[in-house]
């Protein structure tokens, strides 16, 4: 176990943004009302880049998670000073593989229609690697119109892939996967990666005379939404956490990538303790963790669904620890962001994760928290640990409140982004 509550936080520097009234078109498959993960993070950036001056047009597709499949969402909207328009697609992100994979598709082949048919609506390009294959349409719309692109590195292929089992590394569809995303890195004008473990990744894919392209800025949290809410009442605790409670909570998406089952492990070790284990959300991992939890008959785990953003303060603040992990497998391909979240809130981190990720990193640098290996007793060790220390606890929460103000924030990654963008089309 590494405790780094004792680390100082690194220091960050912000510049002021610039008017600008330059064009932009957002290549993302989820935007607003989908306020989650990489939905809420790009419908959070494309609004602070509108209000400090750009136009942007959002290609997206119709969202799969977080509304009413009975209310329709409009094809045209705008959102915030955001143009969104949603492009037509087959499958559905919320099914098995094969649906996913014809979603994705289908939003490529969506997409190439929209960027030539409103091609003079955009100077440029921010285009995300989810789905995976429209970096490789924005390089070949680049090469037909000239019109430069950002590339935002969220997750790095093939390797994301393999790791997950989908393909072997030897495979030709691996292969031809490699060649295509390093065409897709050396045609970016700008390419930004969120960790510095995933820049070292990326640097090893691309020509050295390309590295000064690689521009590192990590995500965030909304200043403005996110909070510490641990002094007086908090609604969604007193709602769902039996009183007295110590709550140890992991937020976000069930996904493969996750290392969940410890926390199953772990809740058995302390099932007769006031130990509360809760998820919040929903993934391809949700129904297996929900049968161990009946096959084991617990009694201390609870399961809630995505929740409100108006509620996000409440629901992070609810926690007096909060899981944030990441199979190690995966360390440099992938960052589990939600972290910035909850530093946001003040609440301790427990990582599962490589103490050489970027996560892993930032909790030793800023001192929010304490990392473990991937272990039920271990990771009960751990959490009995803050449990009875619980002014170690409010120390970590606090570093990590203090870090994100200083370098975590929506303003400090929009300003970033601000920087980069007029860079490309400067």
């Amino acid at each position: 176990m590494i405790d780094a509550s004792t680390s100082a936080a690194p220091r960050s520097r912000k510049t002021a943004a610039a008017p600008t009234s330059r064009r932009l078109v957002l290549l993302c498959e989820h935007f607003y009302p989908e306020m989650i993960s990489t939905g809420m993070h790009m419908t959070e950036l494309a609004t602070r880049l509108a209000a400090l001056g750009w136009r942007i047009t959002v290609l997206t597709a119709k969202p799969s998670w977080g509304t009413d499949d009975e209310t329709p969402v409009p094809r045209e909207m705008v959102h915030e000073g955001v143009r969104i328009v949603r492009v037509p697609t087959l499958g559905s992100q919320k099914g098995g593989l094969v649906s996913k994979a014809v979603a994705a598709l289908s939003y490529v082949v969506s997409v190439s229609w929209a960027l030539v048919a409103r091609r003079n609506d955009y100077e440029g390009m921010l285009v995300t690697t989810n789905p995976p294959f429209v970096g490789m349409l924005a390089w070949l719309i680049s090469k037909a119109t000239r019109r430069p692109y950002l590339l935002l590195v969220y997750d790095v292929f093939p390797e994301f892939a393999i790791s997950l089992g989908v393909l072997t590394e030897d495979s030709w569809i691996a292969q031809a996967w490699r060649r295509a995303f390093r065409l897709t890195l050396t045609g970016a004008t700008v390419i930004v990666v969120i960790g510095r473990d995933m820049r070292d990744l990326i640097r090893w894919k691309m020509p050295s005379r390309l590295h000064s392209r690689i521009v590192m800025i990590p995500n965030w949290s909304d200043e403005r939404r996110v909070r510490p809410m641990r002094d007086g009442r908090n609604p969604f605790r007193e709602e769902h956490v039996p009183g007295g409670a110590f709550v140890v909570q992991y937020a976000g998406r069930l996904g493969e990538k996750h290392t969940l089952e410890p926390l199953i492990d772990a809740a058995c070790r302390l099932q007769d303790s006031d130990v509360w284990f809760q998820f919040v959300g929903d993934g391809a991992q949700r129904p297996r963790l929900e049968a161990l939890v009946a096959e084991h008959g617990l009694r201390n785990v609870q399961f809630l669904p995505y929740q409100p953003m108006d509620r996000l303060s409440e629901m992070l603040s609810a926690a007096d620890v909060a899981v944030v992990c990441l199979e190690r497998g995966h360390t440099g391909i992938s960052v589990p962001s939600k972290a910035y979240g909850v530093i946001a809130s003040g609440t301790p981190i427990i990582g599962i994760l490589d103490p050489q990720g970027e996560i892993g990193l930032m909790i030793q640098e800023t001192g929010c928290g304490t990392i473990v290996d991937p272990d039920g007793e271990d990771l009960a060790t751990a959490i009995e640990d803050l449990r009875d220390h619980p002014e170690r606890c409010r120390t970590m929460g606090e570093a990590g409140r203090a870090a994100f103000l200083d370098g975590y924030t929506l303003e400090t990654a929009a300003e970033r982004y601000h920087a980069a963008l007029s860079s490309m089309l400067g």
